[in-house]
């Protein structure tokens, strides 16, 4: 997982995408040398799974215009799921790629999956981009534009 989320944010990053990164821990400082962090990289603290839930998240993203997510992380089948959900209810287009959202079990990976296209019942059969909903794909089929 660590490789393709590696390699995803150099891409972001070189394309001038913005970069965000939510977390529970009270500081940054246990993220993995590969995916540290950098300057002027959005930087969320968040109790909840839901990276929105009581967090500025929202604000920063519309305040750079931003409507489509690419959401990757550990658990697939708990924060990047939940931060589905919260992003979709705000309207925002979301894309997982399933090669940098893995989790503990086979069972875990394979639940998570199936709540972030069946949440509100919006995009069980992972319709490519669909407005306001989620789509699972992978880093390899992601361009930025």
């Amino acid at each position: 997982m660590v490789p393709a989320i590696a390699a995803l944010l150099t891409r972001a990053r070189q394309a001038g995408v913005t970069v965000a990164y939510g977390t529970r821990a009270p500081t940054m400082s246990k993220w993995l040398p590969e995916v540290l962090p950098a300057p002027g990289d959005i930087k969320i603290e968040s109790q909840a799974q839901d990276r929105f839930y009581k967090t500025d998240l929202d604000n920063a993203l519309k305040a750079k215009g931003i409507t489509t997510l690419i959401l990757a992380g550990w658990k697939v089948s708990g924060s990047v799921t939940y931060t589905s959900v919260g992003a979709t209810l705000r309207g925002y287009t979301v894309v997982v790629p399933v090669d940098a959202s893995l989790d503990a079990t086979d069972y875990e990976i394979a639940i998570g999956l199936y709540q972030i296209l069946h949440q509100h019942s919006s995009n069980a059969a992972n319709e490519p981009l669909k407005a306001a909903a989620s789509t699972l794909s992978r880093t390899d089929m992601i361009a930025f534009k």
